[in-house]
């Protein structure tokens, strides 16, 4: 029996995890460095390609610039966040043992405590690789591809802390989770055509990754010119 109730035990866990990641520098900046290194990496060898869209070959170079960079930038999150993970968890089994908190707010603390710092990732990220692509800068434009980013980063992030919380170690985690990306690249849609992909594998599709959306949508697409007009919004 817990003596605090499900506010306050979250309210516990979400100051313990703030003070974990705060005096945790090395995650952090080992992070923010890897997101300005590949948001300039992908931007210097991607630069400019989204000014002129006018050819097919153009827009699907510009399809594989977004579709790259978030996937890596989200597989890299993945990476760094599981031994924060599983360092956290002997002390969990012994806190929770000993009756402090239940596993939801702990569950909890540790998504809320994650979202600020991809929050900020991702608006470093997109800072610099947008203008470096060269895509257009209108307000919409602009918020709808930060958006989508973000859910890419927020939930490659996610499955990795949920690989860890369902596996008895790390290593299998690890293992696991490279196997699910490999079948989340493979039959995303954009290095196979969503038709091309047998009825019965099509539910490995992620649609709420846009990189993925905009692969299948560029693959599948019978009118090139009605797919400029659906990506109006994004580009």
């Amino acid at each position: 029996m817990h003596s605090h109730g499900f506010l306050t035990q979250c309210m516990a866990c979400l100051w313990k995890q703030h003070w974990s990641y705060w005096r945790n520098p090395e995650h952090n900046a080992i992070r923010f460095l890897i997101t300005v290194t590949v948001s300039v990496l992908f931007g210097t060898i991607f630069r400019g390609v989204a000014l002129d869209l006018s050819k097919q070959q153009d827009l699907l170079n510009t399809l594989g610039a977004t579709y790259a960079s978030a996937l890596f930038l989200g597989l890299t999150n993945t990476t760094a966040v599981q031994p924060i993970v599983g360092l956290g968890r002997t002390v969990f089994y012994r806190e929770r043992s000993a009756g402090m908190y239940s596993a939801m707010p702990y569950t909890i603390a540790q998504v809320v405590i994650e979202i600020p710092y991809i929050v900020i990732q991702v608006l470093v990220f997109v800072l610099i690789i947008y203008p470096l692509i060269g895509f257009s800068w209108m307000l919409a434009k602009f918020l709808w591809f930060t958006f989508f980013v973000l859910l890419s980063v927020l939930y490659l992030t996610l499955f990795g802390m949920t690989a860890v919380a369902l596996t008895p170690t790390q290593e299998l985690a690890a293992l696991i989770s490279f196997f699910f990306f490999i079948l989340w690249n493979i039959f995303s849609g954009f290095f196979i055509a969503r038709p091309m992909i047998p009825l019965w594998w099509r539910c490995w599709e992620i649609e709420l990754r846009q990189s993925i959306y905009l692969g299948k949508q560029a693959r599948a697409s019978k009118s090139f010119l009605k797919f400029i007009s659906d990506l109006k919004l994004i580009f």
